[in-house]
C-alpha cells in the first residue's frame, strides 16, 4: 500500500534518484533549500518503506502556490501516486487558504498534461524556451477556492 508522508532529510538520495530518472534537470541542492523554506510542502510516497515518488510545493510571493517538482519512479507510474502526492499538496494549500496553485510542464509531456487537467488545472499561457534544451513550457493553474476535485486516496502519516 502506498502511503504519503512528509519528506525527511534521509530521503534525499532517493528523491534525487527519482528526479534524475524523471529527467527533471533541477539542482538537487535546491530541493534541500526549498525543504528548509517550506517543510510542510515536501511530501514523499512510500511503497513498502521505499520512497517511490515526491512532490515539492512552495508558496509564491503573491500568496499563490507553485508545484516546483513532482516525480514518480518509473516502476511505480500509472498507479495514482503523483495524484496522491499532489492531493496532499492541495490540502496543505487549502489549509493556508491559498487561492490558486500553478505549475509548468513541457509542451511535449502529454501524460503529465493529462494528469494535471484531470486534477483541475487549465492552461493559462506558454513560456517560450523555458527548459534548458529550448523546449517551451505550458503554464497551468488550478483554482483552489472552488469545489474539491476527485482524488485517489492513500495513507498519510
Amino acid at each position: 500500500m502506498i502511503r504519503i508522508r512528509y519528506f525527511r532529510p534521509e530521503d534525499f538520495n532517493r528523491v534525487v534518484e527519482i528526479a534524475e530518472e524523471a529527467r527533471l534537470n533541477q539542482d538537487p541542492m535546491l530541493y534541500l533549500e526549498l525543504y528548509q523554506l517550506f517543510p510542510d510542502g515536501f511530501f514523499v510516497a512510500e511503497d513498502d518503506g521505499n520512497v517511490v515518488g515526491f512532490v515539492i510545493a512552495i508558496m509564491m510571493v503573491d500568496g499563490g502556490g507553485r508545484i516546483f517538482a513532482v516525480a514518480v519512479k518509473k516502476s511505480h507510474r500509472r498507479r495514482g501516486i503523483a495524484t496522491m502526492t499532489l492531493n496532499e499538496a492541495f490540502k496543505m494549500y487549502r489549509k493556508k487558504k491559498t487561492p490558486y496553485v500553478q505549475l509548468e510542464v513541457r509542451v511535449d509531456n502529454y501524460p503529465a498534461q493529462r494528469l494535471y487537467r484531470g486534477l483541475g488545472f487549465v492552461e493559462v499561457g506558454v513560456l517560450p524556451s523555458y527548459y534548458s534544451d529550448g523546449t517551451d513550457a505550458l503554464l497551468m493553474r488550478k483554482d483552489l477556492q472552488g469545489p474539491s476535485q476527485p482524488h485517489i486516496s492513500g495513507t498519510f502519516v
